[in-house]
């Protein structure tokens, strides 16, 4: 009977120093490397997930590190643009001091080599300013930089610098003649789309500026309630030889609450502006057609400067053949074109609709800053001079207000991130690093059960050795 007993608490014990072994080599482990997993059997959906973690944390390490070089980009590049502003506020005073009638043309001529030097030396700014091999700047078009700007394949930030420098070839109004497309195109290449009613009463607003009063007509107008109303813009084939192939259509129809009021809508306005200069002309072809009752239409030139507006074309009725309309321009601006289509409901049935047909616009060409071919010879030449150099600052002007902005941007994104990997760094930690105080006292849990066992193996063994030496006296006496 005890050396069963003693069989069956040396197996116990033996099976308890197994466990406890098992157990302290793995906190053992643990606390020798950091790490509570080293493998998918300690913890298969915790070691998935440290992993990717892991992974996360250094893309975003990676993109920190692409995001302050294109810190460095910008600064490079903002502060190459400062210096050619220099150039430039120097070139100014130059080209405004040639203009004195006071100045000989020998006086200009000396003048000019300074201002043919600085004119290079700009031109040498644009071509060579470079960062690790890159050119910054492109004299007929702007440059983009894309950052990798976090862990994942779509966090990118485009850092764009500005064009600042061109040819000086004169430029023609884009897609004037709208054949720049097909028919039935709902989206129209040099022009901005608006499918929606607007109001010619200075409530509504068309290019960030409000809209000029439309006085034609008197009644509810523009302020009556619309019940329904469906707008749409497209190219259609133009029905005239002589208009090209294809024309612009804006079309309305609707209902108003009440009758002989005024549905404007849908509008087109020029994406880009156009230079223009007082007693410059523009002219356009145009026609209108009533639909469920008269047309009720409205261009204008927009001063992108100042918001104020030059009326093109104000007219109502019932149809109308192809117009040219030619309308010379009061002041100096950068305008841009505004055709507005619309209905009048001059019979009272409450019922509107109708069509504006537009083509071929025209306006003076427009010539890109530039400097190439720019002197101070003379006071006519230097006034040309002036107005060149300022077209020019104020380029540069945009260009560093928009690299400022980038940086801002990327600052804020860099410390986005910083704190975005402390707390994914965290969070990987916890999920994959040892808790020392927990793995302590867990060793010290198993040591204890060690010692335990080992304790119990003696003690059979003691009793083991006690059973024996008793048989053996036994044996001894049968024997005597």
């Amino acid at each position: 009977m005890n050396n069963i007993q003693s069989d069956y608490l040396a197996q116990t014990a033996q099976s308890t120093l197994r466990v406890s072994a098992r157990a302290t080599a793995k906190l053992t482990e643990q606390m020798a490397t950091g790490r509570s997993i080293h493998s998918a059997t300690d913890d298969a959906a915790r070691l998935s997930v440290g992993h990717t973690m892991a992974s996360q944390y250094q893309g975003i390490v990676r993109a920190t590190h692409n995001l302050h070089d294109g810190i460095s980009l910008a600064q490079t590049a903002e502060g190459a643009l400062g210096t050619i502003e220099n150039v430039l506020q120097r070139m100014r005073d130059l080209a405004v001091q040639a203009t004195a009638g006071t100045l000989t043309d020998s006086d200009r001529s000396l003048l000019d080599e300074e201002y043919q030097l600085l004119k290079a030396q700009m031109l040498y700014t644009v071509q060579e300013t470079t960062w690790n091999g890159h050119r910054l700047f492109n004299e007929l078009s702007p440059t983009s930089f894309e950052l990798q700007a976090g862990p994942d394949a779509m966090d990118r930030i485009t850092v764009t610098i500005p064009q600042i420098y061109a040819t000086g070839e004169l430029v023609a109004f884009v897609n004037g003649d709208f054949e720049t497309g097909s028919a039935g195109d709902t989206s129209i290449s040099g022009w901005t789309i608006s499918n929606a009613r607007v109001t010619l009463d200075g409530n509504s607003t068309i290019g960030g500026w409000p809209t000029p009063t439309d006085p034609t007509v008197s009644g509810p107008g523009d302020t009556v309630t619309m019940n329904s109303g469906t707008f749409s813009t497209k190219l259609v084939a133009a029905d005239d030889a002589s208009r090209g192939n294809l024309s612009m259509q804006l079309q309305s129809n609707g209902q108003v609450a009440t009758g002989f009021g005024i549905l404007h809508g849908p509008y087109i306005i020029s994406n880009s502006s156009t230079t223009l200069k007082a007693g410059d002309s523009v002219s356009f072809d145009w026609k209108a057609q009533g639909g469920a009752d008269s047309y009720d239409v409205y261009a204008y030139l927009l001063n992108v400067d100042d918001g104020s507006t030059v009326e093109l074309l104000d007219s109502t009725g019932a149809t109308s053949n192809w117009t040219t309309e030619t309308v010379s321009v009061p002041s100096d601006g950068n305008y841009k074109f505004v055709f507005v289509s619309g209905s009048y409901d001059q019979t009272g049935g409450r019922a509107l609709g109708a069509r504006l047909f537009i083509d071929n616009i025209t306006a003076p060409p427009t010539a890109n800053a530039t400097l190439n071919s720019t002197d101070v010879l003379s006071p006519a030449t230097a006034s040309v001079s002036i107005a060149e150099v300022d077209l020019n600052i104020g380029s540069v002007n945009k260009a560093r207000a928009q690299l400022a902005a980038s940086i801002h941007r990327i600052n804020y994104a860099a410390d986005h991130l910083a704190r975005f990997s402390h707390n994914i760094a965290e969070s990987g930690s916890k999920m994959t690093d040892t808790d020392y105080a927990s793995a302590t006292s867990a060793l010290s849990r198993t040591q204890a059960l060690d010692a335990g066992a080992t304790f119990v193996l003696q003690q059979s063994r003691v009793q083991r050795e006690a059973s024996l030496n008793m048989i053996r006296s036994n044996d001894k006496l049968l024997k005597g």
